[in-house]
């Protein structure tokens, strides 16, 4: 999989193994991967070794969720990281239809 950088938000809900609500923290590879923590609102730089290339406008990328830090639950959903250009906007727990469009 190779280095990615993570973003780190508040579980939407709470872990279904353990009812845990530590921060959900999801890798993602786009940027400059050097495993920088970032929330939403941050932008990626483009610095060192590179994933992707700078955007306009708003894209989207697949996201790998950690599994629960409490008890090691590996939820198998994927989540989709948004942005507008180079700046986190959201994320939301990924669809069929994203899966589809977004897997290379």
């Amino acid at each position: 999989m190779g280095t990615y950088n993570v973003l780190t938000v508040d579980r939407p809900e709470p872990c279904a193994a353990c009812g845990s609500t530590a921060d959900l923290v999801i890798q993602f590879h786009f940027g400059g991967v050097r495993l920088r923590s970032l929330a939403i609102g941050d932008a990626v730089d483009w610095t060192g070794k590179t994933k992707g290339a700078p955007q306009t406008g708003r894209s989207e990328l697949l996201g790998y969720p950690e599994p629960c830090p409490s008890c090691g639950l590996d939820d198998d959903r994927l989540c989709v990281v948004e942005f507008d250009g180079d700046v986190i906007t959201g994320y939301r727990w990924a669809e069929e239809a994203d899966l589809m469009r977004l897997e290379q």
